[in-house]
């Protein structure tokens, strides 16, 4: 509304027409806030960084380049055993208003859909939310299907800033644990997997 009120009371502006007084103060509250939004959603990290109560009243800075491992719940049918653990990256890029994941493994790439993010303060438990497709490369689409799923990482601030465990469940009907550790505070390509992107490995067991 208070766009629509504000590009009113812009056009009567440049139109010549009268304006009146709520549509004007309601249009320059309108840039002026917009303005303000956009210059904070940038210098937000800084603010972060500097004042680090703010973590635990809000949430805490997410972005960056994560590694670690998946571990799964299935049993092998044949052997009665759990695969070990795969090799994981994950990506969490963060801003005021929106969070993005991306997540590769040496199989298949997953980008998330929905993000929702949950604050425990007084336990001191940090969760993201987010539903997740998952689109196995091409040499495996044979023998792993694309996929979606949810997952929640977690964090304990007052432990460790830089590590997420949590747990996924996809409409494969598989489950598991996953645990990451902050490689870089920003997004960037981990040494040594980059050719991840374009295939490798097949898993022992579907994530």
């Amino acid at each position: 509304m208070a766009l629509i009120v504000s590009a009113q009371g812009v056009g009567e502006i440049v139109s010549g027409t009268i304006v009146s007084p709520f549509k004007l103060l309601t249009a320059i509250v309108f840039v002026i806030g917009t303005i303000v939004l956009w210059a904070f959603n940038k210098s937000w990290r800084w603010f972060w960084k500097r004042f680090p109560a703010l973590e635990s009243m809000f949430f805490p800075d997410l972005n960056g380049t994560w590694t670690g491992t998946l571990q799964t719940t299935w049993k092998n049918p044949v052997t009665g055993e759990i695969p070990g653990p795969i090799e994981t990256t994950v990506w969490i890029n963060q801003d005021l208003l929106t969070v993005t994941v991306k997540q590769q493994t040496k199989e298949s790439p997953s980008h998330s859909t929905r993000m929702f993010l949950s604050a425990e303060r007084d336990s001191d438990k940090y969760r993201l939310w987010f539903s997740y497709d998952n689109r196995p490369h091409a040499n495996v689409s044979n023998v792993s299907p694309d996929h979606e799923g949810v997952c929640w990482l977690e964090m304990n601030l007052r432990l460790d800033r830089n590590h997420l465990k949590g747990q996924y469940y996809t409409s494969r009907s598989t489950s598991g644990n996953i645990q990451l550790k902050r490689f870089y505070s920003e997004v960037k390509n981990v040494p040594g997997r980059q050719h991840w992107t374009g295939g490798g490995e097949v898993n022992n067991f579907r994530e």
